[in-house]
């Protein structure tokens, strides 16, 4: 991917996403709820990526699928629970290979307070946003659709995912320690990883 323009890279990203025929018909039942400010987001997108240029079937390593929304006026876990059902009925009924996370970003402060891993953490101002406070910048991807087209979303562009480069995201929310252990498990999977220290 060595100097391909901006343009350029999104258009190929698009191209081997679309390969990816199993996560192309969840986004395509995904878009269809109609969830609001809604991505597909983190690893199975790129590790996507990372699969086609190493020639593994598309889906290799794929652990699940983290399906992000933001509804500020439902904070509920049940909300996240009705959305998780109808979506892991629908993976399960195609056959597909895939776990499932749905997560509302409108009430992840919250969580992260429950889980005690802050006191005065700042609600997310919408999907774009809790993507931008991730742990690392190839983990701040997501794909949504507008009008039957895919929409990348990649706060950090898309250089270090094309480089296989994990960059932290530093900020009060993130640490050292959640860092290394989620180096560590892409390492286990992927092979020619350029690691950025904490």
């Amino acid at each position: 991917m060595n100097y391909k323009t901006i343009s350029e890279q999104y258009e190929t990203f698009i191209s081997i996403l679309e390969k990816n025929k199993d996560l192309m018909a969840v986004l395509d039942y995904i878009t269809e709820l109609k969830l609001p400010n809604f991505y597909i987001a983190a690893g199975s997108v790129f590790q996507t990526i990372w699969n086609y240029y190493d020639g593994n079937d598309l889906n290799f390593g794929i652990k699940d699928i983290d399906v992000i929304y933001y509804n500020n006026s439902d904070l509920s876990v049940e909300k996240d629970l009705e959305y998780y059902n109808i979506i892991n009925t629908y993976i399960k009924a195609k056959g597909f290979n895939y776990e499932v996370d749905v997560s509302n970003e409108a009430r992840m402060h919250l969580w992260k307070i429950e889980h005690n891993q802050g006191d005065n953490v700042e609600q997310y101002k919408n999907s774009e946003d809790a993507m931008s406070k991730w742990i690392a910048t190839v983990h701040a991807i997501g794909i949504t659709k507008v009008n039957d087209n895919i929409k990348i979303y990649a706060p950090y562009g898309l250089s270090d995912i094309y480089s296989r480069t994990i960059r932290p995201i530093k900020h009060n929310g993130n640490s050292k320690e959640l860092y290394d252990k989620k180096v560590a498990s892409w390492q286990n999977r992927f092979d020619n990883l350029n690691i950025i220290e904490w």
